[in-house]
This record gives structure tokens, sequence and C-alpha cells, in this order.
């Protein structure tokens, strides 16, 4: 029991140290797109001193990130096993519909370089941002499996943080796109799907 917990740990731990990061990396980007767009791919540098720092935070915080506990019992394991499992899921239908320099965020660094579109099918016809979602619900899960104090601020955090990334990247892609992807929003809900496919997403 006590080494499947610490594998738990450890695997909330490696993704709390990927994953963390990224929302404040795009809350410094999107807002000044502009800005860093003249730098091209080169912009992502800034992302290594974010990661490393962020990085070693967690690292040097590990024992007091684990040191309370939430009660845990078979609902909550169920639950956060559940939750993963969906973001798994929808983490492999992301991967189905972008290709690595769109997972990877180049398009919206370097347009010029890398066109994208808007993406509608898959997925994409439920939601508007299914790869938040996915960590979200990921974060979520392991903080119910941990139980840990610490995993669930940082899911907590994760999840508002992107509740903010999310709007900000649309008005870049409203000002990109304009009325293509303003029906696109109209149509698709931005993290909750409705029960029903969009109609146009219905007839592709």
């Amino acid at each position: 029991m006590g080494t499947a917990q610490g594998t738990v740990d450890a695997v909330a731990l490696v993704y709390a140290i990927v994953v963390f990061p990224a929302p404040f990396f795009w809350l410094i980007v999107h807002p000044a797109i502009r800005f860093w767009r003249r730098f091209g791919n080169r912009s992502f540098w800034v992302a290594l001193p974010l990661w490393t720092f962020s990085g070693t935070c967690l690292v040097l915080l590990r024992h007091r990130i684990f040191a309370e506990r939430i009660g845990r019992n078979p609902l909550t394991t169920i639950a956060g096993v559940a939750l993963i499992a969906l973001a798994v899921w929808i983490g492999h239908h992301v991967h189905r519909r972008l290709g690595l320099q769109r997972l990877a965020g180049l398009p919206e660094m370097n347009p010029g370089r890398y066109p994208g579109g808007v993406v509608r099918t898959g997925i994409y016809a439920r939601v508007r941002h299914p790869r938040y979602l996915e960590y979200m619900l990921t974060f979520a899960g392991l903080a119910l499996l941990t139980g840990a104090v610490g995993i669930f601020l940082l899911a907590i955090i994760t999840i508002l943080l992107y509740l903010i990334v999310a709007p900000l990247e649309e008005r870049e892609l409203r000002e990109h796109y304009g009325p293509e992807y303003e029906a696109y929003a109209r149509e698709v809900p931005r993290f909750l799907p409705r029960l029903r496919r969009p109609l146009r997403a219905r007839t592709e």
C-alpha cells in the first residue's frame, strides 16, 4: 500500500512539475502576443526559467505538498481513476486532431511560418479547449488519488488559471480568424460539452 501510494505521489509530483507552469507561460504570452511574435520561436526561451523556477520550488516543497492528506476512500479512488481515464481519452483525441506543431503552440508564436486554422472536427466539435480540459481533469484526478492538500491546491490554481487563459487565447483567435471563429464559438461550448453535437459538426 505504501509503495503504491508512493508511486502515485511521484506521478502527481512529476505531472505538477511538467504541467503547472504552462498556464503561467500563456498568461505572460497571450496579453502581449504581438510583442512575442516579433521573436518567433525564440519566444519559447522564456519558458526555460519559468519551468526551472517552478520545478525547483515544487521539488524543494515536495514534503510539504504531501504532508497533509484529506481522508481517502474507495469512492475518491474510483472518481480519481475515472477523471484521469477521461483525461487520457480526451488527450488521445486531441493528439489525433493536432500535429506536433500545433501541440507545441508554434502557430501562435509564428503564424507566418506555421499557418493554422480553426479545428472544429472530432473532440473540437464538442468543446473549444479540450487540451486545457485534459490538464484540469488529470490534476483533479491526481488530487483525489493522492488526497494531498498540496496537490489539491495546485489543481485548483491550475483550473482557475486556465479559466483565465482560455478567454485570452480566444481573443487572439477572434482577431486572427474573424467570423469563422465567432461562428465556431457560438456553436461549441468552451469546456463543458452539450449532450448533442452542434449541427454543423454533426453534418461534416
